[in-house]
């Protein structure tokens, strides 16, 4: 089954910016995978260059980003021999100039008044059975992990883009992202998918960028029809 290659292996966790570790919890727990096979990856480096022991990982490692955390993941697409990367919300494209202004401002704002407080007036609308909830957790994540704002972003502003990386992927490629994310639109989820020789793409409907705070359920019942597909195409 889908589930039992997904839980019975341990998992690189690479959160994304202003997020912990926790923004995975609700996925690994519908899937089944348990706490001590999970090992985090926390964005405090500031330089892609500075990732490459992400190299090192197993090859019955499953590598999983979510944002910022999937693009570092996507650079090294290349040189990772996993069992598979799995992607939420990437985009991996360069850095768009036009942005820099603002990640500035927020980075200045996270330094001066909190995570929390800087994320509240930036985040989208969320979605799913209880965004209340979800929007608590993403910025309860932002005050915790407010310590790695600038590392964070000047990871973002200075990363040269994962396709050239992405169309020579040693693992299969899973990306999924929300119908509703305007941080990372839809279509940069299906190129990152369709540059890698053995890519797959999942629209996760209704959801936003948060999609794993919003319905992990959700997440987990998409990642699984990408892995039953890659098994049936295997």
């Amino acid at each position: 089954m889908a589930t039992d290659t997904l839980r019975d292996r341990d998992w690189v966790l690479l959160p994304g910016t202003l997020c912990t570790a926790n923004v995975f919890d609700g996925l690994l727990e519908a899937i089944g995978v348990p706490p001590d096979r999970r090992h985090v990856i926390e964005l405090t480096r500031p330089s892609i260059d500075d990732y490459a022991f992400i190299m090192d990982v197993s090859e019955d490692t499953v590598v999983c980003g979510f944002s910022l955390g999937a693009i570092v993941a996507a650079h090294w697409a290349d040189r990772i021999e996993a069992a598979r990367l799995v992607f939420f919300g990437v985009n991996p494209l360069a850095d768009d100039p036009e942005k820099t202004g603002a990640r500035l401002a927020m980075m200045e704002d996270v330094q001066n008044v909190g995570g929390a407080a800087a994320l509240s007036g930036r985040l989208p609308a969320f979605a799913g059975a209880d965004p209340a909830a979800a929007r608590a957790a993403a910025l309860h994540m932002a005050d915790l992990a407010a310590p790695r704002i600038e590392a964070q972003t000047r990871l973002a502003l200075s990363r040269p883009g994962a396709l050239p990386a992405l169309a020579q992927a040693k693992c299969p490629v899973f990306a999924l992202t929300g119908e509703n994310d305007d941080m990372a639109p839809a279509a940069l989820g299906r190129e990152a998918a369709q540059t890698a020789p053995s890519g797959q793409f999942h629209l996760l409907p209704d959801l936003g960028h948060y999609a794993l705070l919003e319905d992990a359920h959700a997440c987990a019942e998409g990642l699984m029809k990408l892995e039953s597909r890659h098994g049936e195409n295997a």
